[in-house]
This record gives structure tokens, C-alpha cells and sequence, in this order.
């Protein structure tokens, strides 16, 4: 593989950092994810993207997809620390920010499974809405709060969740606060037939993947913050912006449409714009890198009747005009 990581050392952190041209992360991160994964390209690079803008992710879709295993890897590709925690309707608050315990007569905050870098909340409509509520200062501020006092969370900080569409006995849908906090929504189906044939040449340890330990780090919490700081370099035309705005404002003006998109997604669809288009090797937002992000941004902000987000998404990028000079800049 012609891609080259370069380690170097960090005396504060006491850990070897990874880092790389972002130009070249997109192929390499998909590389090492298929050692354990494969047929998810797609959900690969915008979980990079998701992980570069300060996002959280949103997965959906059927048992054994590999969501779980997806998530794992790109943890791994990421370079930083990985927790999961499965959600069930008795899944309490305490557990997942942390409670009180007391040592020599002491009371000593003890963090919950909050306190990671990428946090994978497997079957998160299976929790009730209390327990779902307290990853909303979590994901928003990135700290929680207990007995009064404020804890930061590490950075990076990320939030994969997973849903099963097909459950409908109980789960507990996500408000719209709580979707509102997701950068993307992405569906996760099935690989095709020649995928399923390569996943069956991958080596297992009985029927779990055996390769997990061999996904190479590609960032580290220095690299991934370097990869930041390169997207809030990225330029953004005013005929984009505008273009970001007259979208998000469209999908609200549609037929059917009973919530549209929030000005917060304004924000996140500039945002996946921008690293899109840098993880793309280009150092100008354009019209394409808009529409490539668009329906995983908004499709789980809208409220629809007799038709589905993504066909509002779809209309809108037909009935809005992208800027023409910005198209292949």
C-alpha cells in the first residue's frame, strides 16, 4: 500500500501519536477497516468527517450489519479510546455519566462510560427517554453535570449510535432534540453478494472477526486535533453559504413537510462540507461537497407526511440552483 504513517512521540501525552496528509486518510482508513469490515466505504469516510468536525453519528439499520464491529474499527483507525454500552429499558443515567461512591467516608465522583473519546450507544431506542436525555449535555457541551458540579469530557469526544428500524416493541424513538444533536444519519444495509463472499475470506476466531488488533491507528488525539484545525482552514465562498441556507430553508417550504430542517443543520452541513472537501485533497468548499453530505445531514431533522426525508432532501437539491462557478473549482 503506498501510504506512509509517520509516528512521532508526545512526552505529555506518554503515548505514540499517528498522524497523516488528510488527502490520503479517506483511502487508508478504508483500508484498514476492511481488514475486519468490509462493503461500508460510505459510512467509513463520513464517520471520519463526523470525527473531524466535532460530530456524532447515528446509525441505523438491521441486526448483524456490523454496525457495532464498523464502529469498533474506525475507533481504532482514529488512534483513540473506544467504550461501548449496551442500552436496555432498565440502562440508567448513573451508568452512562457517572455517581457517587465513597472511599474512607469520602464521597469521590466516579465517571461513567461517558468518559472516552468515541462512545458506541448500541440499540440507543432501547433505553427510555430520561436515561436517552442524559447524553444531551454530553453530546452538546461536551461535559456533564452531577451533584452540581461540571466534568469535562476527553477530546475528541464522539457518539456512534445505533438503531434497528425494524424494532417497534420496546424501544423509546428518539425525540427531536436529541436527532438534532446527530451530524449524520446513516443507513446501513446489507452488503452486496460479492461483499458477503469476501467477508467470508476474512480470518475469525470462531465467528468473531480475528483482525481487530491488526487495524492500524491512522490520527491520535494530536492528529486528529491537527486534522481540525486543517478544516477551519478550508474556504467557503459566500455563493456556498448561501447555497447552505437556501437549502435548509427549502426543506421547510416543501409540500408535506411538517418540521423542517433546523439552523443548526445550516451549521453541520458547512461543517461536513468543509471536511469533505479537504479529506478530498481541495482546500475550496464547492457545490458537490454540499450535495454529497446533504441527505445524511438532514434526512433525521425532518418531519414528513406521505413521503420520506430523503425525498424532500432529493427535492430540495432539484428545486435549489448550486452556484455554477463553484462546481469544479
Amino acid at each position: 500500500m503506498a501510504f506512509c504513517v509517520e509516528s512521532t512521540y508526545s512526552d505529555r501525552m506518554g503515548m505514540i501519536e499517528y498522524r497523516t496528509a488528510l488527502s490520503d486518510l479517506r483511502d487508508a482508513a478504508r483500508v484498514e477497516v476492511s481488514k475486519v469490515v468490509v462493503g461500508n466505504d460510505a459510512a467509513v469516510d463520513l464517520m471520519l468527517v463526523a470525527a473531524i468536525c466535532h460530530g456524532h453519528v447515528l446509525l441505523e439499520g438491521p441486526p448483524g450489519s456490523a454496525k457495532t464491529l464498523l464502529a469498533n474499527a474506525v475507533a481504532r483507525v482514529l488512534g483513540v479510546n473506544f467504550k461501548r454500552i449496551q442500552f436496555t429499558p432498565d440502562t440508567t443515567a448513573g451508568e452512562i455519566v457517572g455517581k457517587t461512591v465513597f472511599k474512607l467516608g469520602m464521597p469521590e465522583f466516579q465517571p461513567g462510560v461517558l468518559f472516552t473519546n468515541v462512545l458506541l450507544a448500541d440499540e440507543i431506542n432501547r433505553t427510555p427517554p430520561k436515561t436517552q436525555a442524559a447524553l444531551l449535555e454530553a453530546m452538546q457541551e461536551r461535559l456533564v453535570t452531577h451533584d452540581g458540579k461540571r466534568y469535562p469530557l476527553p477530546d475528541p469526544f464522539l457518539v456512534i449510535g445505533t438503531q434497528n428500524p425494524f424494532e417497534q416493541e420496546g424501544v423509546f424513538p428518539l425525540a427531536e432534540s436529541q436527532l438534532d444533536r446527530f451530524l449524520f444519519k446513516v443507513m446501513v444495509g446489507y452488503c452486496d453478494e460479492a461483499y458477503e463472499i469476501e467477508m467470508l475470506t476474512l480470518p475469525h476466531a470462531g465467528v468473531k472477526p480475528d483482525l481487530l488488533g491488526d487495524v492500524t491507528p491512522l490520527l491520535g488525539p494530536v492528529g486528529l486535533d491537527q486534522a481540525r484545525q486543517e478544516i477551519d482552514g478550508v474556504e467557503v465562498p459566500e455563493a456556498i453559504a448561501r447555497y447552505i441556507v437556501k437549502l435548509v430553508r427549502r426543506t421547510r417550504e416543501l409540500p408535506g413537510v411538517m418540521l423542517g430542517a433546523s439552523s443548526r443543520s445550516a451549521i453541520h452541513l458547512l461543517s461536513a462540507s468543509k471536511a469533505n472537501a479537504r479529506l478530498a485533497g481541495r482546500n475550496v468548499c464547492t457545490a458537490e461537497d454540499v450535495q454529497a453530505m446533504a441527505h445524511y445531514v438532514l434526512r433525521h431533522r425532518l418531519i414528513v407526511d406521505g413521503m420520506t426525508p430523503d425525498d424532500v432532501v432529493s427535492e430540495a437539491l432539484v428545486e435549489v440552483p448550486a452556484p455554477p462557478v463553484a462546481l469544479h473549482e
